[in-house]
């Protein structure tokens, strides 16, 4: 191989080998003290000439490194991340899942914010908001686990104890599956969010800013972005010349934050909600967005039948399936705007194994079911919860 197609090409960066390194030193070598000079590997030339050619082999290797860090697919941790701040993608941080647990026992007996729970592998789970156990005798809590990492996802129906019992509290479980918790961002799933995002890099179009408030605000499931270029207020209500964001999740402070980064100067935000975002000029801006309003979902079951492969939480399963599918106030399920289409549940609810028949209905209160669909507003959100799923076999 030529010395000469060694290190930048036009076929890009080519790193020679610790052999074609020793073998290009020896040639240079014989060719200044003659073809009878001692370069075996014990010689005094020879060891000189090795150290030498495994000091090349490092430079280039660093070389390599250095050019392989200017392209997305060969970019490894910071250098990557540094490419992905040029459009806008910031790392994702690790994340702890959270979730409900209901708490059975004595009416009066209280549950206090803190009050931790753990699974039978010992992973715990912190109550986020103090609850007194009703005349059901049971309350239902947010809880989040105590460390980050998607080891903390647990299933519906998990097996849970109380790290440090109460008098009068008698059992737990989770109706629903806790879940939400990850690890930090891996170089693979960073290089498969960017490549996602390469049609928003430098872009100010509402898809734009869709893409950043999704990919870059912690605790984002839902985001739809309208916008008004008229010169008139539009069907939606948007004043002329304003963009919309309707958001679920996430901090209001870094919502605004992130519409802020990607909006285009000059083009007004409008919405329920406005914070105020402090610009590098020192400028004060008022950014506007809105919360979607959630539109409660109650569903009913009846006539429920099963056969002998139906478990015996199984109906604790449907209703974690269908408060999964539909969502609820810590999961995503439908997004904004997304009506609830009655031919789907039943889909929903037959992933539980066993289950043979049933009769569903559906509606906007517990008093109101039936077979229709339920139209969700573009400023809406679909939310249910397991008290809001009724069984009868």
């Amino acid at each position: 191989m030529n010395n000469n197609e060694w290190g930048l090409t036009e076929k890009g960066f080519r790193r020679p080998t610790y052999v074609e390194c020793l073998n290009a030193i020896e040639y240079k070598a014989r060719e200044l003290f003659g073809d009878k000079a001692n370069l075996t590997v014990r010689s005094p030339l020879g060891i000189f000439l090795r150290i030498f050619a495994w000091a090349m082999n490092l430079l280039f290797s660093l070389l390599e490194d250095v050019y392989n860090s200017r392209f997305v697919d060969t970019a490894v941790g910071t250098s990557l991340y540094n490419l992905g701040k040029a459009i806008g993608l910031q790392l994702l941080p690790a994340q702890k899942a959270s979730g409900y647990i209901t708490f059975s026992g004595t009416v009066g007996t209280r549950i206090p914010a803190g009050f931790l729970v753990h699974t039978i592998s010992n992973l715990q789970y912190a109550v986020l908001t103090t609850g007194i156990i009703d005349s059901t005798g049971q309350v239902t809590l947010p809880v989040q686990a105590v460390e980050t990492g998607d080891i903390y996802n647990i299933p519906a129906s998990s097996s849970l104890e109380a790290t440090n019992p109460i008098t009068g509290l008698t059992g737990m479980t989770n109706s629903a599956a806790i879940d939400g918790g990850r690890g930090r961002e891996t170089d693979e799933e960073f290089r498969d969010r960017y490549y996602l995002s390469t049609d928003f890099s430098g872009g100010v179009n509402a898809d734009a800013i869709a893409a950043e408030i999704l990919q870059n605000v912690e605790g984002v499931t839902s985001a739809l972005v309208y916008e008004n270029d008229t010169d008139e207020t539009d069907s939606l209500g948007l004043p002329p010349h304003s963009v919309e964001a309707v958001v679920y999740g996430g901090l209001d402070q870094d919502v605004a934050e992130s519409i802020f980064r990607r909006k285009a100067a000059g083009i007004q935000t409008y919405g329920n909600k406005s914070i105020e975002v402090l610009g590098k000029n020192g400028q004060t801006y008022s950014i506007s967005f809105s919360r979607p309003t959630a539109v409660p979902v109650y569903i009913k079951v009846e006539n429920l039948s099963t056969s002998s492969a139906f478990p015996e939480d199984g109906q604790q399963q449907i209703k974690a399936a269908l408060v999964n599918y539909i969502g609820s106030d810590v999961s995503g399920g439908l997004g904004i705007g997304e009506n609830v289409i009655y031919m789907a549940l039943p889909g929903v609810i037959l992933t539980v194994s066993g289950v043979l028949d049933f009769e569903l209905s559906i509606g906007k209160s517990a008093e109101s079911y039936s077979t229709e669909n339920i139209a969700i507003g573009v400023r809406e959100k679909a939310i249910t919860d397991i008290e809001k799923v009724v069984i009868v076999s």
